[in-house]
């Protein structure tokens, strides 16, 4: 199970909705009820609050759309997409793996744009014929917004935010989309996947510092053209800024492991002989004899020769102390068929994924026949990647002193 609720799918992709999401909505909805209302003087607030949910609504739709043109190219050149997740600064298509060549890299990232840029612009040309319909006596642009409709004003609103989303997203640094568009550049020039991820990453997180500091300038008082200035726009800017800034630094991070992972499979890093228990083993004793004398932080549960499932010390949180004397650890376990499974085979790297997407810890590998083959843990992958970092970073000291 991805991170954030699920709320369906569309042309195969999960959808779903960090919890984040709710406040910039509320905060979106509150604000355009206000300024509806400063629109049309003469709607009730019920009007002007239910066209703002409406634009809302409408508006991470828009999102929604530049995330799935991303998501249909990336798909069309076979590249994995796991889901796509709305959340406090927009939205985010959790693209499985890095695309194969420049070319898919370019196309990937500015189909978001153009896909944002073409439907505002559509939304200002229905506006404009709207406006010439019904407005006939065109007066100063207060009078003829005044006069507009319900349909009229969502459109008039997100035209232009459509088009901003666009073109602030060509922004050059990394992981917006211009930033994406700089490194299939970098990329195709120097041939080096590695290198252009450091140099656009390197660029968008001094983009993240320039909206925080832009942000802090107008708290102050400043105003930045485009952005304005005051304490809420300021602060919105800055932490957009730290969100960019972090962003790019996980994203580079992120890039580092999968090359140190590269060429690795589960079978390299998975315990083919770890500890197991039984569905019968009270959890007094599960908590006194394994958990508390041993590090892992789930054990399998097998009877016989089948595997049942795992548990683990979050399976614990669904019972109290006092109820550790009489229940099994089948009755805490978390079964088979509710489980997140990989196999001895899988890349490594997408292993990692899993674990990252479900926020377990531990992952069962199974063979062919669905047996349990191994078990592979979080906490082995990291001292594995510490292990390998600090193999090749000592590697060249100790070859110039032998």
């Amino acid at each position: 199970m991805g991170n954030g609720l699920r709320v369906g799918r569309l042309f195969g992709i999960e959808i779903r909705i960090d919890p984040s999401w709710l406040f910039i909505f509320v905060l979106i909805s509150w604000s355009l009820t206000s300024l509806f209302a400063s629109w049309h003087p003469s709607w009730s607030f019920g009007t002007s609050l239910a066209v703002a949910l409406v634009a809302s609504l409408l508006f991470f739709a828009s999102v929604l759309v530049h995330e799935l043109a991303h998501s249909a190219v990336a798909r069309v050149y076979g590249i994995p997409v796991r889901d796509i997740t709305l959340h406090l600064f927009g939205g985010v298509s959790n693209i499985e793996k890095e695309p194969p060549t420049p070319r898919a890299e370019l196309l990937i990232a500015i189909v978001g744009p153009i896909a944002s840029i073409g439907l505002g612009m559509a939304m200002l040309v229905a506006t404009s014929a709207l406006i010439n319909v019904r407005a006939s006596d065109v007066g100063s642009a207060e009078v003829v917004i005044s006069q507009l409709g319900p349909i009229e004003t969502l459109l008039v609103w997100l035209g232009p935010v459509n088009v901003i989303v666009g073109v602030f997203n060509m922004i050059p640094g990394f992981p917006l989309d211009g930033g994406r568009v700089l490194r299939a550049i970098v990329w195709k020039v120097t041939g080096s996947l590695e290198r252009a991820t450091r140099i656009a990453g390197g660029a968008g997180q001094a983009v993240g510092w320039l909206f925080v500091a832009l942000g802090a300038a107008m708290v102050l008082g400043l105003r930045v053209p485009i952005f304005g200035t005051g304490l809420t726009s300021g602060l919105w800017l800055a932490l957009i800024g730290l969100f960019l800034r972090n962003a790019a630094v996980a994203h580079v991070r992120g890039a580092a492991v999968d090359r140190a992972l590269a060429d690795v499979e589960v079978a390299d890093l998975m315990r083919v002989h770890g500890a197991w228990v039984e569905p019968g083993l009270p959890v007094r004793d599960l908590v006194d004899d394994w958990f508390l004398r041993h590090d892992e932080p789930a054990y399998p549960v097998i009877q016989g020769d089948v595997f049942l499932g795992i548990v683990s010390l979050d399976d614990l949180r669904k019972i109290g102390p006092g109820d550790w004397a009489t229940k099994t650890v089948r009755d805490v376990m978390t079964p088979r068929k509710r489980l997140v499974v990989t196999t001895p085979t899988e890349p490594l790297a997408a292993a990692l994924r899993k674990l990252g997407a479900t926020g377990v810890r531990q992952l069962p590998a199974l063979d062919e026949q669905g047996a349990l083959a191994g078990m592979l843990y979080e906490n082995d992958v990291a001292r594995w990647l510490q292990l390998r970092s600090r193999i090749v970073r000592e590697l060249p000291l100790r070859a110039r002193h032998a």
